[in-house]
C-alpha cells in the first residue's frame, strides 16, 4: 500500500492536485518497495495497481513456496517471510486502532502466530469446472471466476487434497459433468471437505445441480474411504447438497445424507464440538485453541457472574466460558440459526455442561427486548465481518456489563464499532490472532472495561 504523491514526474505539477495522498494497493508489492505498477481500478478514495517490476525488494520478500502462486486466490502472502506477515499483520491492527480516543501502544499486545503454518484449513470449499470436456476441481484464479486444477496446497487439510484428486479422477471416469454458470447445466458445482484434526475424521459435501448424481457418488465412497484412510483419516460422514440457484450462495438449506455419521466431532481445549454440514465452526482448530484461551483469560469470569455470548453460533465460546466458569455462573448464548443452536445444545450435553443455555433469535432484537430485565457481568460478541448493527451497539453501550470481550475478524469494522463504544467502554488490551497464516487476515480479541462514571 502506498499514497500518491503527485501525478507527474516534475515539479511542474499542481500541488493542489485531488488525488494527492489517495491511497493506492498494489497487488504483489510488500512494504517498503519501490517497484513499478500498472493502474486497474480509480475509485474515488483509493487506487488498484498491479504489480509490473520491483525496483528495489524488501529484504523480507522470499521465494514462494507454492507452484500455483500468486495465479491461484487463496494465499496472498506466500512471498512474505513468516515473521514479517505477522509484523504486517500487527501493523494493519494498529492502522485502523491506533486512532481511537485513549489507545496508546501499551494496550496492543504481541501477535499470536502458529509454529507450523502448512496444512491448518479445518473446512475447505473447490469449485467444479470443466475445460475441453474434462472435469477440474481446484481454486478460482485470484480476482477471476476461471479454475486452477489443484493438486496439492499447503494450506487446506492434507486429506482433503487426497479426496479431491480422487473425487477428479472418479467424476472423468464415470463422465459425470461439471456444473456450468452460463448453460445452468452439469451436475457438480462445489465440494466441501470439513476435516477433524483432533478426531481424525473426514465429511464431505457434494454440492450438486443435479440429484440424480446421487447413485455415482455413492458408488464413489469406497475408493475416496481409501484415499482417506492412505491420509491418515477416515471418512465418516457424505452429504449432497441440492443448490439449483444462480446466485453467489455455495449451499443451499436442501441437505441429504448419504451415508455414515451425519456429524463429526473436533475438540477444542477439551471441549468437543459435533460438527453438521452448516455448522459455522473456526476452521484454524490449532489457533482456534489458543484463541479461545485469549477470550477466557481476558473475561476473567469470577464465580456467581453471568456471561452473554452474542452470535454464538454452535456454542463454541460459550461452552469454554461454562467450562472455565465450573458451574457457578451462567452463561447465555443467543444465535439466530436455528441449526446451530440445536448443535449447541447438543454440544452442551455431550460435554456434560449445564451451566449453559442456547437461546434461538435474532441478538439484537433480544437485546432490546432484554435490555431492561436482564443482568450481565461479561458479553462477548463475535459478529460477522460487517460488525455490530446499531441496534446492538445501542443496547450494549447502555447496558450495566463490567466486561465487554470483542472478538472481530475485520480491523476496520472494528474500529467503528469501538469508537461508537468509546463513551461507555475504555479499552483494556488488543491482541491480534493470527487464524489465517499466507492470507491476509487478521483475528483480533479486544478487552474493553464500563468507564467509571464521574460525579
Amino acid at each position: 500500500m502506498g499514497t500518491v504523491i503527485h501525478e507527474g514526474h516534475d515539479d511542474s505539477v499542481d500541488a493542489s492536485d485531488p488525488n494527492d495522498g489517495k491511497v493506492c494497493f498494489v497487488n504483489g508489492a510488500l512494504p517498503a518497495e519501490v517497484v513499478t505498477a500498472k493502474l486497474l481500478d480509480d475509485k474515488r478514495h483509493y487506487r488498484v495497481l498491479d504489480l509490473v517490476d520491483i525496483e528495489l525488494p524488501s529484504p523480507d520478500r522470499i521465494l514462494p513456496d507454492c507452484a500455483y502462486y500468486p495465479e491461484c486466490g487463496s494465499c496472498q502472502l506466500r512471498h512474505l517471510h513468516y515473521d514479517a506477515e505477522l509484523r504486517l499483520k500487527e501493523s494493519r491492527v494498529r492502522h485502523f486502532l491506533s486512532k481511537l480516543q485513549g489507545v496508546h501502544s501499551s494496550k496492543f499486545l504481541p501477535i499470536i502466530g502458529m509454529g507450523d503454518t502448512q496444512y491448518y484449513r479445518g473446512k475447505s470449499i473447490f469449485p467444479f469446472s470443466h475445460e475441453d470436456g474434462v472435469v477440474t476441481l481446484g481454486q478460482y484464479r485470484r480476482g477471476t471466476n476461471d479454475l486452477i486444477d489443484i493438486r496439492h496446497c499447503l494450506v487446506q487439510s492434507e486429506v482433503s487434497l487426497a479426496l479431491v484428486n480422487g473425487v477428479r479422477q472418479l467424476a472423468n471416469r464415470d463422465k459425470v459433468t461439471a456444473y456450468d454458470r452460463t448453460t445452468r447445466q452439469g451436475a457438480l458445482r462445489h465440494l466441501v471437505v470439513r476435516t477433524s484434526f483432533s478426531s481424525r475424521h473426514v465429511m464431505l459435501i457434494f454440492v450438486v445441480n443435479d440429484p440424480s448424481v446421487r447413485e455415482p457418488i455413492l458408488s464413489w465412497v469406497p475408493a475416496l474411504e481409501d484415499a482417506a484412510l492412505d491420509a491418515g483419516y477416515t471418512l465418516n460422514s457424505v452429504w449432497m447438497n441440492l443448490q439449483k440457484s444462480r446466485g453467489n450462495r455455495i449451499m443451499s438449506d436442501d441437505y441429504r445424507h448419504l451415508c455414515g455419521e451425519e456429524t463429526i466431532e473436533e475438540g477444542i481445549n477439551g471441549i468437543r464440538y459435533k460438527l453438521s454440514p452448516d455448522s459455522f465452526f473456526q476452521v484454524n482448530p490449532q489457533q482456534t485453541g489458543k484463541l479461545f484461551s485469549e477470550v477466557i483469560k481476558a473475561a476473567n469470569i469470577k464465580p456467581g457472574e453471568r456471561v452473554l455470548d452474542l452470535y454464538c453460533g454452535v456454542g463454541a465460546i460459550a461452552l469454554q466460558l461454562a467450562r472455565y466458569a465450573q458451574g457457578t455462573g451462567e452463561v447465555i448464548g443467543v444465535e439466530i440459526v436455528e441449526a446451530a443452536i440445536d448443535n449447541a445444545r447438543d454440544n452442551a450435553k455431550l460435554n456434560g455442561i449445564d451451566n449453559v443455555r442456547f437461546i434461538k433469535a435474532d441478538a439484537s432484537t433480544w437485546l432490546r427486548e432484554q435490555k431492561d430485565t436482564l443482568t450481565i457481568d461479561v458479553i462477548v460478541v463475535d459478529p460477522p465481518r460487517k460488525g455490530l448493527d446499531p441496534t446492538a451497539l445501542d443496547v450494549i453501550r447502555d447496558a450495566d456489563c463490567e466486561r465487554l470481550i470483542y472478538v472481530s475478524c475485520n480491523p476496520a469494522t472494528l474500529a467503528r464499532d469501538l469508537a461508537l463504544l468509546s463513551d461507555r467502554y475504555q479499552i483494556v488490551t488488543i491482541q491480534p490472532v493470527d487464524m489465517f497464516p499466507r492470507t491476509m487476515h487478521v483475528e483480533t480479541i479486544v478487552h474493553l472495561t464500563k468507564k467509571k462514571v464521574m460525579l
